[in-house]
């Protein structure tokens, strides 16, 4: 018998994302109890809603990640993103290329990001949080630290269309983005060379591997991928603002941790990473639903993350001595 739970547990502990789905189904099984329409569907739809700008950018940052490297400046970019596109649109600009040239100022973030770590050696922690400082500012000179308002209906209609009526289209973007970067991570050769990258980069180099090229493709890529949202923010509250994406990197960061991805590299699940996402938006649209107040937000938040920080730690030493 007691051999039989041990297997359970070990099987149980194989599980990636086991640190984020044990608190996600605590938070839910609370909430409902203490309030049963926290279960409508247009409640959880609008909690899959709120995370799925998030989940956008998750997917290439568990890359990043696992790789061995991580990124501070997401939502300097996000809102950097979105002004970007906003500008160029209101002053003439095709839709099409505004949104292009969005990506592309992302995309030159991520650059900068990579020369600085990789060129010149720089700890990825302190150069993107600089880089984040210096894209504000960017974005506080472009707009004089005003809105950017008068988007037209058709930028709008990016984020704003529901299909069948119900299912917002940003669900489904971070829905489709979330499977392709699992099937990348897990089953090509490109997702296991970036996991092997993060858990032994001399490893990886001697095995042909071009480390530095890698980190840098990656941090070009969650550039762009922050712009993104930042231009789905724009088109969701149908201007663009200096708030938008404030604050959520340590929200990603953290979500990506608490999913099953490592922040010393060479672990990484994308499926993790969005459900820490979802677990997070579950927590704000829970305090709401049971009535408590959210100046005890980030209370929950660092104190779910310490939970499924122990689970992890559990977890690992478990399977060690397995």
């Amino acid at each position: 018998m007691e051999k039989n739970k041990k297997f359970q547990v070990k099987n149980l502990l194989q599980i990636k994302e086991i640190s984020v789905i044990l608190p996600l189904l605590v938070l839910i099984i609370v909430a409902m109890l203490v309030n049963p329409s926290f279960l409508r569907m247009s409640n959880i739809l609008d909690v899959l809603r709120t995370s799925s700008f998030n989940a956008m950018i998750a997917v290439p940052l568990t890359f990043l990640m696992a790789s061995g490297r991580m990124d501070l400046s997401i939502a300097a970019t996000t809102t950097l993103g979105g002004l970007v596109a906003a500008l160029a649109e209101t002053n003439g600009v095709p839709l099409v290329f505004s949104i292009l040239l969005a990506l592309v100022v992302g995309a030159l973030v991520g650059f900068a990001n990579s020369i600085l770590v990789e060129k010149f050696d720089m700890p990825g922690f302190i150069a993107t949080m600089a880089t984040s400082y210096v894209v504000k500012g960017i974005a506080s000179v472009l707009t004089n630290n005003n809105p950017v308002s008068g988007i037209s209906d058709a930028f709008q209609t990016i984020a704003k269309t529901r299909i069948g009526g119900s299912i917002w289209i940003t669900i489904v973007y971070a829905l489709i983005i979330g499977v392709i970067g699992q099937l990348i991570l897990s089953r090509t050769k490109y997702g296991r060379s970036t996991l092997a990258v993060g858990g032994n980069p001399e490893t990886a180099n001697l095995a042909g591997i071009d480390v530095k090229r890698r980190h840098s493709e990656l941090f070009i890529l969650v550039g762009i991928f922050a712009a993104v949202a930042g231009c789905l923010h724009c088109s969701r509250f149908a201007s663009a603002q200096l708030t938008a994406g404030s604050g959520t990197e340590l929200t990603i960061l953290a979500s990506c941790i608490i999913g099953g991805t490592s922040l010393r590299g060479g672990t990484g699940t994308v499926t993790g990473s969005i459900l820490g996402c979802i677990l997070f938006a579950t927590i704000t649209n829970a305090l709401l639903v049971m009535g408590v107040p959210t100046t005890w937000q980030n209370v929950v938040y660092g104190a779910i993350l310490i939970v499924a920080l122990f689970i992890d730690i559990f977890k690992r030493s478990k399977l060690a001595k397995a």
